[in-house]
Parts: structure tokens; C-alpha cells; sequence
């Protein structure tokens, strides 16, 4: 059962300002993995996807808005956040999963 739960949920600790003030540094959040995002879920991806540079393993941002390709633009709560309008649509697949509550 633990092994079913590990490969369904993730808990994700938040780095940086980027989603304040909905989100501060050191929050945690429980991520359900592989769950299709949709406009307004905040989501996970792979950082190095869409910032090559980037220092972070990954990142958390809010879904703007969801194309037919499965990727996502989205949007940092904060408005000095980096997010799609710097770096693009995020791919589907450097998507971890959707965020489903805090710890």
C-alpha cells in the first residue's frame, strides 16, 4: 500500500516568493502525481525544462491557462515571479503533478 501511495503523492517543500502571497518559503505541499492539470491548479514541473540554468529541481506555479497540446502556461502569484512570460509554455511532460492541499 505505501509503495501505491508513493508512486500517487509527493510532498514538495516551496523555495523562494514566487507564490506569495498565496505561498511562502518552507510551506509544504502534498502533489498528486500525473493529474492532468487545469486552469487555476497550481502545479509542479521540472525546473531545468524551461530554465536551462535554472538552480531549482523544480518549480511551482499557477496554471493560466492549458493548451491543446497539453501544455501549460502559467503564472507566478507574486508579480515579480518568473513564469510563461519569460520562459514560455510549460511541456505536459515536465510536469510532475497538481497540487491537492498543504502540510
Amino acid at each position: 500500500m505505501i509503495g501505491w501511495l508513493r508512486r500517487r503523492w509527493r510532498l514538495v517543500v516551496v523555495r523562494g516568493q514566487s507564490m506569495a502571497p498565496t505561498l511562502r518559503d518552507g510551506d509544504r505541499l502534498i502533489v498528486r502525481i500525473g493529474r492532468s492539470p487545469a486552469s487555476g491548479d497550481l502545479v509542479v514541473f521540472r525546473a531545468r525544462d524551461v530554465v536551462p540554468d535554472a538552480d531549482l529541481t523544480w518549480m511551482v506555479k499557477r496554471v493560466h491557462r492549458v493548451e491543446p497540446d497539453g501544455a501549460v502556461t502559467v503564472r507566478g502569484d507574486n508579480a515579480h515571479s518568473q513564469d510563461s512570460r519569460h520562459f514560455g509554455a510549460v511541456p505536459r511532460e515536465a510536469i510532475l503533478g497538481v497540487a491537492r492541499g498543504r502540510r
